[in-house]
């Protein structure tokens, strides 16, 4: 459980950037930065740092000083996780990169020890690409492998196939401008309402804010085959409550390509009872602990036949 109080250093050190926003915003960002970066490699730093990032949270949390939002801008040019990056600090995710200096480090630490030379990994929902890039990165010091990363929305996919430039990792990934489902068809990505509209890590396909662009569905089963896919190792879904449609129409290829280990967001109880059913007929089984909000299962004994006409391919 991380505590969501302040001790009297940590008040000391978070009033540095109010002082500092006597200067200006951008000296108040810079300090707010090296504060949250020593705090975030701390046990609990990330997530205590992601607490005060978020407005939604901030009355949930009195007990710890929250970094102003006056202090995000658009444009922050950092290199975080290995890798240079543009920020836009006005997205929780970002921010929470930005001001710690790494962002869901567990989830990058297994991948980093799980990926090995040759394999294939499958970043859906990936966003801005901090975990497409990192494995990416590995493959690049393993001599050989694979990333593909599906990603629908425009800014966010353009800051991903950008950072994958910039850092010579172009050649490694290969991007997919389409959200991930159980059916082909055109769909609305939305905002939360609860947060900017810039803020990308939250976009849904059942979001109830603003409305970003239409984008495309897929089925993987679908892709897969109309893109000979024949090796798929490791699995990495985040899709803001899409997972099981997701899941349902890469069936197929799962029970095909089998791969040793997929990693869901499980942060929603109404889900979590289908969810893990859905992956137990697959064959797979939670594992370890939670990830950074993320859960790991594992190939745990031979699927379930799929039924005729289910998941296609």
């Amino acid at each position: 459980m991380v505590d969501v109080r302040d001790g009297r250093i940590g008040r000391l050190a978070w009033r540095l950037p109010y002082l500092a926003e006597r200067v200006g915003d951008g000296a108040a960002r810079r300090v707010a930065h090296l504060v949250g970066r020593v705090e975030g490699a701390r046990p609990g730093g990330v997530q205590r740092v992601a607490l005060r990032v978020s407005p939604r949270l901030a009355q949930q949390n009195p007990g710890l000083t929250k970094i102003s939002p006056d202090w995000a801008v658009d444009e922050v040019d950092v290199r975080r996780q290995g890798v240079r990056l543009r920020l836009d600090l006005r997205d929780n995710l970002q921010a929470v990169l930005y001001y710690a200096g790494r962002y869901e480090p567990a989830t990058a630490r297994f991948l980093a020890g799980e990926l090995r030379a040759g394999d294939v990994f499958l970043d859906v929902g990936a966003n801005i690409g901090v975990h497409t890039l990192g494995a990416a990165l590995r493959m690049r010091d393993l001599s050989s492998g694979r990333v593909i990363a599906f990603e629908p929305a425009d800014d966010a996919l353009a800051k991903l196939q950008q950072a994958a430039e910039r850092n010579g990792l172009g050649e490694l990934i290969e991007t997919v401008q389409a959200a991930l489902g159980d059916s082909t068809r055109d769909a609305v990505l939305r905002a939360d309402s609860r947060y900017d509209v810039a803020d990308t890590g939250v976009r849904s396909l059942v979001g109830d804010g603003e409305v970003v662009q239409q984008v495309p569905v897929v089925r993987l089963d679908d892709w897969s085959r109309a893109h000979d896919l024949t090796r798929l190792d490791v699995m990495k879904l985040d899709v803001e409550g899409s997972e099981l449609a997701v899941l349902r129409g890469a069936a197929h290829t799962m029970t095909r390509l089998r791969p040793r280990a997929v990693l869901v967001e499980d942060k929603r109880e109404d889900q979590r009872r289908e969810l893990y059913a859905v992956l137990d007929r697959l064959g797979y089984r939670p594992h370890g602990q939670l990830l950074d909000h993320n859960r790991l299962f594992r190939r745990d004994r031979s699927p379930e036949p799929t039924p005729q006409g289910h998941a296609g391919g």
